[in-house]
């Protein structure tokens, strides 16, 4: 009996988990440690909630991605896609990337975020439809990167770095939906 380079031990899978979740709260203490260290980094208690909540979402999120299929593609795929949303919003959130985070065009970094969500949802964990998302996304990023340039804000460096992550999820996805069927596509 051989074990396909999708399977993975019910051991793995733990240590993965246990992993992620240690991620997360790796990030999360960030802020903290850097505390000690500089006056720059100044997070409230909100700002440590807001951020908690936001980790346990997207883990809870991949968490779901992770039961949904016992592929590595998919999880994979799951895993970038939400890694993805969460890098964008976190940023766009905090910052802002198109100035800072008052600007009214950053509002179309959630727009992104949106559809890649509610594409998502409406899915309903079928990988083909999950690819079909992320390609919807990373549309939607490119044309919002032509608007940004055409208005005199070029984001087109972050922007492209978004798209390839968006279109790594969505060819992940569509391995995937390859691999249930028997294509290798």
């Amino acid at each position: 009996m051989s074990i396909s380079p999708t399977d993975m031990t019910p051991r793995t899978e733990r240590t993965l988990r246990i992993a992620g979740w240690l991620f997360a709260a790796g990030l999360l203490a960030l802020p903290a440690i850097a505390m000690q260290f500089s006056d720059e980094v100044d997070w409230s208690a909100a700002d440590f909630l807001i951020a908690g909540i936001a980790l346990g979402l997207s883990g809870g999120i991949i968490e779901l991605g992770a039961r949904a299929s016992a592929n590595l593609a998919f999880r994979i795929g799951a895993v970038v896609a939400v890694g993805c949303a969460f890098l964008q919003a976190w940023i766009n959130a905090a910052v802002g990337i198109i100035g800072d985070e008052g600007n009214p065009a950053n509002w179309t970094y959630f727009a992104v975020v949106a559809i890649a969500a509610a594409g998502a949802v409406g899915a309903l964990g079928n990988p083909r439809g999950l690819a079909r998302t992320m390609v919807a996304a990373a549309s939607a990023q490119a044309i919002f990167s032509i608007l940004h340039a055409a208005n005199g804000t070029p984001t087109i460096v972050i922007d492209a770095f978004f798209v390839l992550l968006w279109l790594l999820a969505a060819r992940l996805f569509q391995r995937s939906a390859g691999e249930r069927t028997g294509n290798s596509a």
